[in-house]
């Protein structure tokens, strides 16, 4: 997570090289078999596009005999997009402006003729027409279609009208027909991950608060903490495209949304436990460094219980994740259920630490650390918690 986020602080020539051989690495790590099923959904979406943009030219070319066949695989390119639903949004927009941009065009050059004003009125007028009818910033189409017309004359545009419209109608016909991207599986395995980090950041604080720590140690925590809280909303994102992704697939509606609705709940889950963690690493960080009357030279008087406790809730996280894979699994559930008890022995103990410290500041950060411990109990609870729609249905029904 660390490294994605200083990759793209990177210079845009180093970050290509950089995300190159990391890919690389990667396709490594995993060899063929392993790297063609991580990215079998991209590949599939430039298949798609390859052959929609082949069949649309040899049909521009050969059967309606354009002038400019290339425009009808362009036409294909500006329409594919990420989700079968937003396929079609995007090809009724483009074919949209491209209706408005020859309109436009047409009635322009008829009455002003073809000179340096109309130019100048097409490009601004279409800029403008595209911000009024709330188009994408990408989508230049009403200007670009515009100038072509200015540039080819007023008989381009209905090859353009046509060459568009079957490009469109290819794309569309690709995204939503042949096998819709769907997305489900990836925002899981985005959940997962997520759980993961989680899991490795709980675990080392556990680890570092029962050894020899200090300023520095608890600052990466909560560095850490706050990156792992960007990625939360990065992958935002790909739950959005599954959700979106669901609302033109053919069949098997139920049981997708059943999944999104898994995937929304996890991430729910993930965001408020993550912001207990970070909020434990917030306090080791404020003890480290002294600030609010805390006793910075003290800080081995931080019980090593809080460690176990925290190792604990590092298994409850990698459990949790686990559960995000698949259908899940008894097993993970098993350990799912036990990390959350060793936690709750764990907190007693803990507990029991706590009247013993007399300085005062001290205490109350060590009991607003017990009690964030045990919301992410809670949040991670499959049975008592306010998350249980995070877990696959048959491992816990009702």
């Amino acid at each position: 997570m660390g490294e994605d986020r200083s990759r793209q602080l990177l210079p845009p020539l180093e970050r290509i090289v950089t995300s190159f051989r990391l890919s690389l690495e990667r396709a490594r790590r995993l060899g063929l078999a392993g790297w063609l099923r991580a990215e079998r959904e991209p590949l599939l979406q430039v298949v798609k596009a390859t052959v929609g943009c082949v069949l649309a030219y040899w049909v521009a070319a050969n059967v309606l005999e354009a002038r400019l066949p290339v425009l009808a695989p362009i036409g294909v390119l500006l329409t594919f997009s990420a989700t079968a639903y937003s396929t079609v949004v995007r090809g009724v927009q483009q074919m949209g402006a491209v209706l408005v941009g020859v309109a436009s065009a047409g009635l322009l050059i008829w009455l002003l003729g073809a000179n340096a004003v109309t130019l100048a009125v097409l490009v601004a007028g279409g800029l403008m027409l595209g911000r009024l009818l709330n188009l994408p910033k990408q989508n230049m189409q009403i200007p670009i279609t515009a100038l072509l017309v200015f540039a080819l004359g007023t008989g381009y545009s209905t090859e353009r009208l046509i060459d568009l419209l079957l490009g469109a109608v290819i794309g569309i016909a690709a995204n939503v027909i042949v096998l819709p991207p769907r997305y489900v599986e990836e925002a899981r395995r985005e959940m997962a991950e997520l759980a993961g980090d989680l899991s490795s950041l709980a675990a080392d604080m556990g680890k570092g608060v029962r050894g020899d720590w200090g300023e520095e140690e608890a600052r990466s925590w909560l560095e850490r903490s706050r990156e792992v809280e960007a990625g939360l909303k990065e992958r935002q994102e790909v739950a959005e495209q599954a959700a979106e992704a669901a609302r033109l697939v053919p069949g098997r509606r139920r049981r997708e949304d059943e999944r999104i609705e898994q995937v929304a709940e996890a991430m729910t889950c993930l965001e408020h436990a993550g912001l207990q963690l970070r909020g434990i690493a917030r306090s080791l960080t404020d003890l480290a460094a002294g600030v609010r009357g805390l006793p910075s030279e003290d800080v081995h008087r931080v019980p090593s219980v809080l460690g176990d406790e925290l190792v604990a809730i590092s298994r409850a996280f990698a459990a949790f994740g686990r559960l995000q894979l698949g259908r899940g699994s008894v097993k993970d559930l098993g350990r799912l259920r036990t990390a959350l008890r060793e936690g709750v022995e764990h907190q007693v103990l803990l507990a029991e630490r706590v009247p013993d410290t007399e300085n005062v500041p001290l205490r109350s950060l060590l009991g607003a650390m017990l009690d964030q411990c045990a919301v992410i109990r809670h949040e991670l609870d499959p049975e008592n918690g306010p998350h249980q729609g995070a877990f696959p249905g048959w491992l816990i029904p009702g």
